[in-house]
């Protein structure tokens, strides 16, 4: 057949088809990770880029993996054929029974790994796929991580919902990894993409790469790259930034809302392509529901005060959350959670200052106490609290320091805020913005400790080899303003609990 130049009109495309292009072609990626929500296009832009890239462009072959054969033919390998036919390729691909042949001699095969065997025999391929790779065992990735050589730049590209943070994907991939974030957008218009298309057509959720891999004593780039896009990255379902192309899936949209509203786990999982948490049980914040306490995100009220609340422990970050609030009723509108090797209180607070810049409102400022204490790294009357104020002052903060007298304990302020979760006690309504992710995550997973305080799970990052409290940091500092913030209807749910008997609500704030 003759040479055919085709030419792909970019609005065919969602954002993950342009990150793929980019890996894909880049001989020093082995592994390439695409999680996420559920309608976020992970598959069908994985099967666009294998028949584009691989097939038509390289004309190298594929062998996409499934853990059931049975699921094979209504599943990835319907998304190839319909892309063949939607993409009116037809005339230069012939579908066959789980395979897909090339007319330029390359093609696409498609098993399940219902028996072990069929792993062998992958070393001709230049690329293996791994369709809803968390179904596989991970006794299956190490065999095709193994029998995958002999040509260069072989990949293994895999798709999957994130549903357990439990699963070996995290535990014993990712988390093995360093994390080096990347630019959700690509932003090289002169080469990159071979077209000229605007960053916000290529933004996904979330990129990041491992570092940098030694062979020999050399050094080679990462070898690993995972891509996270959630339904909001689909513009078949949200539509495109200019409304020209894709459409808007209402019903979709609705069911997420949906979700959100009754099982924000579900949602957290399905939707945003958090790691699920299945382990339930044991929580330290056993009152708080996302679907009750967590709303759309609330906008800054720059005509209000702003309350800060700091955690001084650095690892997995320096945690700072950001409120305002109204008589009674508070919330949280921001978490800034800067990790290594911005894990400093300057870096920190050059990210407030950028996101919230000085104003005629006073800044009101809360903590942990046992943080007054004086440091041998620091001049004689500075301590964490000093140097917040100065830094802050020096730009045209107001700030005002509040502190408890003594540290609440921390069984006694669980109670007071489980309270709080519950049923408002004392009139109290206290509710937290959907882009406070860790913050969420960190109540949903903070357990509690036989002597009813919070139980300090250590974990060691693989890179730094620094052990840490894995949850906890964030929570402390919503414990730290609403006890303070609080503070009269803290002292009076503690005399309630003593004396057994029932007051009415205090309000002086």
């Amino acid at each position: 057949m003759p040479k055919v130049k085709l030419k792909f009109n970019w609005k065919l495309f969602n954002p993950n088809f342009h990150h793929l292009e980019k890996e894909l072609t880049n001989i020093y990626r082995r592994f390439i990770w695409c999680y996420g929500g559920s309608s976020s296009a992970k598959s069908y832009s994985v099967a666009q880029a294998i028949l584009i890239i691989g097939c038509l462009i390289e004309n190298s072959d594929t062998l996409v993996f499934r853990k059931v054969s049975a699921t094979i033919d209504e599943t990835i390998y319907k998304d190839f054929k319909n892309i063949i036919y939607d993409l009116k390729l037809d005339r230069f691909f012939n579908c066959q029974a789980k395979k897909i042949k090339c007319v330029n001699g390359s093609q696409i095969v498609f098993k399940g790994l219902d028996d072990p065997e069929k792993i062998k025999g992958i070393s001709s391929f230049k690329r293996v796929v791994l369709e809803e790779v968390s179904e596989f065992d991970y006794a299956d990735f190490k065999q095709i991580r193994k029998r995958l050589r002999g040509i260069e730049g072989q990949q293994i590209v895999c798709m999957f919902n994130p549903i357990n943070k439990e699963h070996w994907i995290k535990k014993k991939v990712f988390d093995m990894e360093e994390q080096n974030q990347l630019s959700k957008s690509l932003v090289d218009h002169n080469g990159v993409l071979r077209l000229n298309v605007e960053e916000k057509y290529t933004h996904v959720s979330e990129k990041w790469e491992g570092g940098k891999i030694k062979v020999n004593g050399e050094e080679y780039p990462p070898n690993f790259v995972v891509i996270k896009s959630t339904y909001l990255n689909n513009f078949w379902v949200v539509g495109s930034p200019c409304k020209s192309f894709g459409f808007i899936d209402i019903q979709t949209i609705a069911d997420f809302d949906h979700d959100k509203k009754t099982d924000y786990n579900f949602y957290s999982i399905y939707a945003l392509g958090n790691w699920g948490k299945l382990n339930k049980g044991g929580e330290f914040y056993k009152k708080f529901k996302a679907e009750k306490h967590v709303t759309d995100r609330i906008p800054y009220e720059s005509n209000k005060p702003l309350h800060i609340s700091f955690d001084e422990n650095l690892h997995p970050y320096l945690s700072l959350s950001i409120y305002q609030a109204s008589g009674l009723r508070s919330w949280k509108i921001d978490e800034i959670c800067l990790e290594h090797p911005n894990n400093s209180l300057a870096h920190v607070l050059k990210e407030f200052k950028r996101k919230y810049p000085p104003n005629r409102e006073k800044v009101f400022l809360y903590g942990d106490r046992t943080s007054l204490k004086g440091d041998s790294k620091l001049k004689q009357g500075e301590n964490f609290f000093t140097l917040i104020e100065d830094s802050l002052k020096s730009d045209g903060y107001t700030i005002t320091r509040r502190l408890p007298s003594k540290n609440p304990s921390v069984s006694s302020r669980g109670n007071f805020i489980n309270e709080i979760f519950e049923e408002n006690i004392f009139g109290i309504e206290y509710l937290i913005s959907d882009n406070c992710t860790k913050t969420i995550e960190d109540y949903e997973s903070v357990k509690e400790a036989p002597d009813g305080t919070k139980l300090k799970q250590r974990t060691k990052d693989p890179v730094t080899k620094i052990t840490y409290e894995k949850y906890g940091h964030l929570t402390d500092t919503d414990d730290y303003f609403i006890c303070e913030y609080y503070k009269l209807e803290y002292n009076k749910y503690l005399g309630k609990r003593k004396k057994h008997i029932v007051s009415k609500p205090i309000n002086s704030h």
